[in-house]
């Protein structure tokens, strides 16, 4: 399994510093934040997207992933979108999902997302590139069951389904984790590595204490890695692991605990 690097919370480095960076922990690759503001942007994406992918190269960094907050089938530039993914090897990419708005709403919307899937598995056969529904919280897809009925019958080589533990207990949707995998096996191309965990905290207005839930590191939080990665093994799933390190208090803070998260995931790869 590859590991990448979701570097959302590395967007002070310039792009030669997070290839260093990521490269000193451990990571085979980087995922190809498309978001502006940070390396790679939408407006710019023909040409900065080739220059960060040659200065990942240099580092040996694969850039075969990308993650977009794309929805709009409809924009005159979302086919561009795919070609230009096409022409830098993008193999695939996260698709910006498929929103719940609410009582009453939810079986005309997954009508309508049944349809826009077809037309991404269309532009997926066309282009080779691979649209992916992320896992989350406040979607049609926050688990596995919802998100197979989703992308079933459409072709797993054009879409496919991002696993993520940790959206499913930070944000709705948890599962036993070997059904869960068993369950979107057929579309799993990507595994979101991340951690989350319940603390009693004071509420803002009442100062009672309720409870919340935090992004924790890898060892510590509700998803037993351990058995999710038994799980995987046992799936044959051999994607990419990639890393959502959402851990913000300096940048110091941020590189131990990813190297942390990067040193636990192998070792537990190694013992299984």
């Amino acid at each position: 399994m590859e590991f990448l690097e979701f570097p959302k919370f590395f967007k002070e480095l310039s792009a030669e510093e997070l290839g260093e960076t990521l490269k000193d922990i451990g990571f085979d690759g980087v995922d190809v934040m498309v978001r502006n503001g940070y390396w790679v942007t939408y407006d710019t994406l023909k040409d900065s997207l080739p220059k960060y992918k040659k200065i990942m190269d240099s580092f040996g960094l694969t850039t075969k992933t990308a993650t977009t907050g794309l929805t709009n089938i409809h924009d005159p530039g979302f086919e561009d979108t795919y070609r230009i993914f096409a022409d830098n090897g993008i193999e695939m990419y996260r698709y910006g999902g498929f929103g719940y708005r609410g009582m009453g709403t939810f079986h005309d919307d997954f009508q309508k997302a049944r349809g826009i899937i077809a037309e991404l598995e269309k532009l997926g056969e066309k282009y080779g590139v691979k649209a992916v529904i992320q896992m989350h919280g406040g979607t049609l897809h926050c688990n596995s069951a919802m998100s197979y009925f989703l992308l079933e019958g459409r072709d797993p080589r054009h879409i496919g389904s991002h696993h993520d533990p940790g959206n499913m207990i930070q944000q709705e949707g948890h599962e036993d984790w070997e059904k869960s995998i068993d369950i979107i096996k057929p579309y799993l191309c990507y595994v979101g590595v991340k951690n989350s965990a319940p603390f009693l905290m004071p509420h803002r207005e009442s100062y009672k204490l309720r409870w919340h839930k935090k992004w924790v590191t890898l060892a510590d939080g509700l998803v037993d890695w351990r058995s999710v990665l038994k799980v995987l093994r046992k799936a044959e799933y051999d994607g990419p692991l990639c890393f959502h390190n959402f851990y913000e208090h300096g940048m110091e803070h941020l590189i131990a605990r990813t190297r942390e998260d990067v040193e636990y995931i192998r070792a537990i790869l190694n013992s299984i």
